[in-house]
Parts: C-alpha cells; structure tokens; sequence
C-alpha cells in the first residue's frame, strides 16, 4: 500500500548542474513526479549532459532514503516460496551468468532480498550481497544464507572485499548518485577475465519517447539516472572493460515492455476500476507493439555484460 504523501519538497535549481559521471554541463531534460508510489508531492528535474549523454536527477532528494518505504521489499513468506518466485521470475538471469562464467566469487550490489542471490549460491558460486537495506540484509544472511553487508555506499564497501569472479547489478545502477564510482570500484575488484553484468532501463526505449516523464521506469526520484548504453560502454572501456555481450531484446527487456505500459497506465489512472481495466489494455498493447519493441534497440531495459582485460 502507497504511504501518506510526503510535503512537497523544494527540488528546483536556477544554474546549470554538473554530471555526476564527467562533471560536463546538464541541460534541462525532464520533470517528473513520484508517479510510481506517491511518496511526496515534489517535483524532481532530470538534466541531459552535453558531454556524456547521460539523462540525471538534480538535485538528489537529501532524504532520498525515504522514498523506498517498507512495503517497496516483497519479502517471501518461507524458503518455498522464495524458490518458486526466484526461478519463475530470475533463472534467465543465472542461464545469463553462466554463459560467461561457471562459478567463483560473486558480489551482487543492490539484491533487495536476494532472488537472483538464490539461484546464484544454488549454481555454485559463493555469493555476497551488498545492500542498504537492513531487513533485507539479515534475511540475505539468516534465510538464503549468503553473506551480506550492508551499506548506502558500493564504491566504498566493494574496496573492503576479496577480488571477485563475476559482480551484478540487475535494475539497481540507476538508483545509485555515484555510479560511475561504483562502475569504476566493480572493475577494480574484477579478477582479470572476471565478468560484470548490468541490467538497466533504456533511455532509448521507444515507451520512453511515447510516454516522457510519465514511463514507468523513469521512476522519479528513485531512478537518479538513466545511462545511455553508448555512455556505459565508454565508462566501461575506460575502466578496464570489454563489451561481451549488449541486447536490448532478451527476456528482461521483453518482460518489462509489456509491464511498462501496464503500470504507467494504470498509475495514471489509479488503483481502482479505470486503472485496472488500463491496466489489462496495457497488456494488450504491449502485446501488439512487440514488433517495434524487439528491434532497433528500442526495448524498455539493456543487459550489457562486460570482461575485464587480462593484465598485460
């Protein structure tokens, strides 16, 4: 259930922000509101680099925090159900891993509660989640029983750590202010010929381009940025890290598209009987717009798998 709305907060600027990733100069994008959850009434104002691409939010919420409230964790009610939900909804993302990667030390930032975490220790590899959020974290150690730290701060937690195999971030980079410094510490920690796996929305979906600040995975202001797959592929390069494998159209992207419009759709209109109904029309209309949503890089979300360059 959405929480009582939060007061409206001041989240407007009268200069130009820096980006967070290259300090280039933003030009204004989007404003967007909380259309996902409702937590407040704020408006938050996403900027354009003119240098890198790269789509952010500024100013950050301060409170940012208080936007993931208790109910935006799931958590399962026993290990059962934990089981069917993780292999229903994430195995493609261990067939994904295994593809390039057969085991090891495996570092997941941002598991929420620890799904893909599941499949991943119950494929082999030794599994350690780093998390900001505490009841996730102990159900990680007590429940799925892999390690976990918990920390708001990727960039400074993955330094603490043994080198890892293969690190992955499904659907969580974007929340992230300091991603590039967490993009450049997961290379850092990468064993030479270790893997890096980035699960992240499209700023080139073609529900973006129809739908603006109202799409879905936009998601104001959890979504902090949105990172262009040229831009991701040039901070990786830079980083010490090769491209394997870039798809726009796998499962993920599939699945989110019809999810997409549904839930734009129905946040639009609301949690009543008009929302459900626009909630069932999305469906359809994902349905029929497969065609264009499978081709041209046009999906919701990216998967951009990356090596790190073996020491000369």
């Amino acid at each position: 259930m959405v929480g009582q709305l939060r007061p409206l907060e001041s989240c407007c600027r009268m200069n130009a922000p820096q980006c967070p990733a290259c300090n280039g100069s933003g030009a204004p994008f989007k404003t967007a509101g909380d259309y996902n959850r409702r937590v407040s009434n704020a408006v938050f104002h996403y900027f354009t680099c003119s240098a890198c691409g790269l789509i952010f939010c500024d100013p950050v919420p301060k409170d940012l925090g208080a936007y993931y409230q208790d109910d935006y964790y799931d958590l399962p009610a026993d290990l059962a159900a934990h089981d069917a939900r993780a292999r229903a909804l994430q195995q493609w993302k261990i067939d994904e891993v295994l593809t390039f990667s057969k085991g090891g030390r495996l570092a997941e930032i941002g598991p929420a509660y620890g799904l893909f975490a599941y499949l991943a220790k119950a494929a082999g590899f030794d599994v350690t989640g780093i998390e900001m959020d505490a009841r996730c974290c102990n159900y990680l150690r007590d429940v799925i029983g892999v390690t976990a730290v918990h920390s708001d701060n990727a960039a400074l937690a993955l330094p603490t750590l043994e080198p890892f195999d293969v690190i992955v971030l499904w659907q969580a980079i974007e929340h992230l202010p300091n991603y590039h410094d967490v993009l450049r510490a997961a290379a850092a920690q990468l064993k030479p010929g270790g893997i890096l796996v980035i699960d992240t929305p499209n700023p080139a979906a073609f529900q973006f381009k129809v739908l603006g600040r109202r799409w879905v995975h936009l998601d104001a202001p959890r979504h902090v940025v949105l990172i262009p797959v040229e831009t991701l592929k040039a901070q990786a390069d830079a980083a010490g890290l090769d491209p394997i494998r870039l798809t726009a159209s796998n499962v993920s992207a599939n699945g989110f598209n019809g999810w997409g419009w549904a839930f734009t759709f129905k946040n639009y209109f609301g949690d009543n009987i008009v929302g459900s109904a626009v909630h069932f029309a999305g469906r359809v209309l994902g349905k029929l717009l497969i065609p264009i949503e499978r081709t041209g890089w046009r999906g919701s979300t990216y998967t951009a798998i990356f090596r790190k360059r073996a020491i000369p």
